[in-house]
C-alpha cells in the first residue's frame, strides 16, 4: 500500500528576497543512495516560491536500499532543463513516527523551509 507523503520548501532570491517564480522553474525531489538516488516526485513553484510535492514513500526504496525506512532527501531546482540549485541532503527524514500515547502516525507533511537561490 502506497505511504503519501507531502514535502514542502521555498526558494527565494538571495539578493533580493523575493520569491523565485514562473513556469521555467520546477522542483524535483530525490532520496540519496549509495549507488543512485531514487526520484521521488515533482512540483512547480507557486506565486510565494513554494513548492509541495505529494510522494508515495514507497519510492525511496531500491534494490540499493532495501530496508531503507527514513530517506535521505534533496531538493533540485530546474530552470528549464537545467540545475541552479541542489540543496543538501536531509539524512533520516522521519515520516512514519508514532505518537507515544495514541499510537497514530505522526504528520506525514515535512516542510524544509526556505532556501536561497
Amino acid at each position: 500500500m502506497a505511504q503519501l507523503i507531502k514535502v514542502i520548501a521555498k526558494f527565494v532570491n538571495k539578493k533580493t528576497g523575493k520569491p523565485v517564480t514562473g513556469e521555467k522553474y520546477k522542483v524535483k525531489l530525490y532520496d540519496n543512495d549509495i549507488v543512485s538516488d531514487d526520484f521521488i516526485g515533482e512540483g512547480k513553484l507557486n506565486n510565494e516560491g513554494i513548492v509541495e510535492i505529494l510522494a508515495d514513500l514507497g519510492k525511496a526504496v531500491s534494490p540499493d536500499s532495501p530496508a531503507e525506512r527514513k530517506p535521505d532527501l534533496y531538493f533540485e531546482l530546474f530552470e528549464e532543463d537545467k540545475v541552479i540549485f541542489q540543496s543538501n541532503v536531509f539524512k533520516d527524514v522521519e515520516f512514519l513516527k508514532e505518537d507515544k500515547i495514541s499510537g497514530r502516525k505522526s504528520s506525514l507533511t515535512r516542510d524544509f523551509g526556505t532556501f536561497e537561490i
